[in-house]
């Protein structure tokens, strides 16, 4: 039994159109009735990269050669397998050899069954190439656009949603803009983020994922159903230490750790770009300020029940650190009742 795979992406850039998953269908009927092979099932991933293989058609394919089901798979080309040289290598020399799969991708002359396949390597490489130099162009562009206070990202923050007719720039979003603000607030009037979080859960106030889900918006990202009011103080701190909110386009806060795995890691602040004045704010810079300044001071478990007025005022003169009270084990503080 034969499976038709087909893949298409933004990998593609100016051969979306002859890629398209239609033309690559009928392509692979053709082929498999010319050949005489009977296709049991077509497994399809529209939108998905090459560079990972997290993809929900490949992987029920996967599944299906090692229940028996498949014995041929059948790609209009390699780069439709995958642009990730050392996966498309696993697949092809090992993965497939060891479960008797032919694999054949029609317009590269590749039929592992047949003929001479040594060309598949550099083909692989090819592939992964033409990924690589996508994403740098793409990066490229994206900076460029936030030099000039465009706002890039796929999704508006939370607080904010995408003009209706400019998707480069953000408005206030009239149902969570004022939920953003009181966030502030509450901060700046001495509410710790673990109590904002509770205040928050307790009044049933959707976190930004499930939110976002309830509007159509995002809705592939993961968040607990169970727990869709259930705010984190990390998703609380995010916020209140977004410059975002004071009307500048941030960019370069993260970034891509391989292309070929889309894993994020934060960047240094001083490597962002930030450009101000692009939005309307939500918060004024005296309020954002002091959030900061509140937010710098670490404000741990009172377990001696002295209230420490001096806490993340005083510094030790000599390395700069800040001092702290601490009572001796098993005595009780000192009180002065003068």
């Amino acid at each position: 039994m034969a499976a038709i795979y087909c893949r298409l992406s933004r990998d593609d850039g100016g051969d979306a159109e002859s890629n398209s998953i239609g033309n690559q269908r009928e392509m692979l009927r053709q082929y498999a009735k010319t050949k005489g092979f009977v296709v049991k099932s077509e497994y399809i991933d529209d939108g998905i990269s090459g560079t990972t293989f997290e993809r929900t058609g490949f992987k029920r394919m996967i599944e299906d050669i090692e229940a028996g089901k498949i014995g041929i798979v059948m790609c209009k080309d390699l780069s439709r397998l995958g642009r990730n040289n050392a996966l498309v290598a696993y697949y092809t020399e090992i993965f497939f050899p060891e479960n008797d799969i032919q694999f054949i991708a029609v317009n590269d002359g590749i039929d592992t069954f047949h003929g001479e396949n040594e060309i598949m390597g550099f083909k692989s490489i090819i592939n992964e190439y033409y990924a690589r130099d996508i994403s740098k162009k793409i990066k490229s562009a994206k900076r460029t656009m936030s030099q000039r206070g465009l706002y890039v990202g796929a999704i508006a923050p939370y607080g904010y949603m995408k003009h209706p007719d400019d998707k480069h720039k953000l408005i206030p979003d009239p149902e969570t803009a004022p939920i953003v603000q009181r966030m502030y607030r509450l901060m700046a009037s001495g509410i710790s983020s673990c109590e904002i979080s509770t205040i928050f859960s307790h009044e049933e106030i959707l976190i930004p994922t499930a939110y976002k889900c309830s509007k159509g918006i995002g809705a592939h990202r993961k968040f607990s159903e169970t727990r869709p009011y259930g705010w984190s103080i990390t998703s609380i701190q995010n916020i209140l230490r977004n410059p975002i909110y004071l009307g500048s386009v941030v960019w370069n806060k993260q970034a891509v750790k391989s292309f070929k795995t889309g894993k994020l890691v934060n960047r240094p602040k001083e490597e962002w770009l930030i450009v101000e004045g692009t939005h309307e704010p939500l918060i004024d810079r005296k309020t954002f300020d002091k959030v900061q300044k509140l937010m710098s001071i670490k404000n741990p478990a009172n377990v001696t029940e002295f209230d420490n007025i001096f806490r993340g005022l005083l510094r030790c003169s000599d390395c700069g650190v800040n001092m702290a009270y601490q009572n001796q084990q098993g005595r009780v503080p000192y009180r002065y009742e003068g």
